[in-house]
């Protein structure tokens, strides 16, 4: 069996497509290296200016939080002393309802009960009195002189009905303390849902402050990997650079060795055709 052997015209067939091949070859690792040192350096300056401007937002951030944190703590101060104040003075009104109580029952039972009994000791004083008038007017019999301008027992009797107008201005005084009292005792109430309000609102703006500090830390660390980023990336760029290079040089090399294939067929077809035309009849 004769070897198989390619026609003139195979040959050339080849040896053209080998060689347009290995032209566009050429042609795509020299674009290539044009866009991948353009490419390149335009990524890098471009990821320069991502990472300054992620800085500068991480910066700014960071200065909003701190700004936000004192702001934070300061509120904070100002309502744990606003509800130690209110603390206080619902203790000072607490306190002082007892002894409201306490002058209430004096001027409302006790003292009106006091002068009922000094009334009734009056009155038994204004009835011995007036016996020992008439025992005094009868000695003027014999000779003793006992004429006052106002009898001990009409004396006596006037602080007794002097003393009837007092109750009635207790009791007044009395219910207008049971009324201030009972005010009081909602006033004290008031202001200690006032004071836990306040507390409960201290402890909000602390749970605040906390995750602003999560949120510091969290913004500390980005600023870290971009700082990492900012010097490592350029290295990484520089390296897909140079590895982008190389592989367009080496299948450029490797298209001069099909265009030489290519040069060598056409020529072997070029060769063939005059021994070919001189034997035919």
């Amino acid at each position: 069996m004769p070897p198989f052997r390619l026609s003139r015209g195979q040959q050339r067939l080849l040896g053209m497509t080998l060689i347009a091949t290995a032209v566009l070859g050429l042609v795509i690792s020299l674009v290539g290296l044009v866009v991948v040192g353009y490419a390149g350096a335009r990524a890098q300056a471009a990821l320069q200016r991502q990472v300054t401007v992620g800085d500068n937002a991480l910066a700014a951030t960071s200065d909003g939080l701190a700004i936000a944190e004192t702001s934070l703590g300061a509120a904070r101060r100002t309502v744990s002393n606003l509800s130690s104040v209110v603390g206080n003075v619902s203790q000072a009104v607490s306190d002082t309802e007892p002894g409201l109580v306490a002058l209430q029952d004096l001027l409302g039972k006790q003292l009106p009960e006091t002068i009922a009994s000094t009334q009734v000791a009056l009155d038994g004083a204004a009835e011995t009195a007036a016996i020992v008038d008439g025992v005094l007017g009868a000695l003027s019999l014999f000779g003793v002189r006992y004429d006052p301008e106002v009898p001990l027992n009409v004396a006596i009797d006037r602080v007794s009905r002097s003393l009837a107008a007092v109750p009635p201005s207790l009791d007044t005084v009395a219910a207008g303390l049971g009324t201030t009292t009972t005010q009081l005792g909602t006033i004290a109430s008031d202001l200690v849902e006032v004071e836990q309000g306040l507390q409960a609102i201290a402890a909000d703006l602390s749970d605040a402050a906390r995750v602003i500090d999560q949120y510091q830390a969290v913004v500390s660390d980005l600023q870290a990997e971009l700082a990492t980023l900012r010097t490592t990336a350029p290295g990484w760029i520089r390296v897909a650079r140079w590895g982008g290079t190389v592989l367009l040089v080496w299948l450029g090399l490797a298209q001069l060795g099909l265009l030489t294939q290519g040069w060598q067929l056409l020529a072997q077809g070029q060769e063939r055709w005059p021994a070919e035309r001189d034997a035919q009849p």
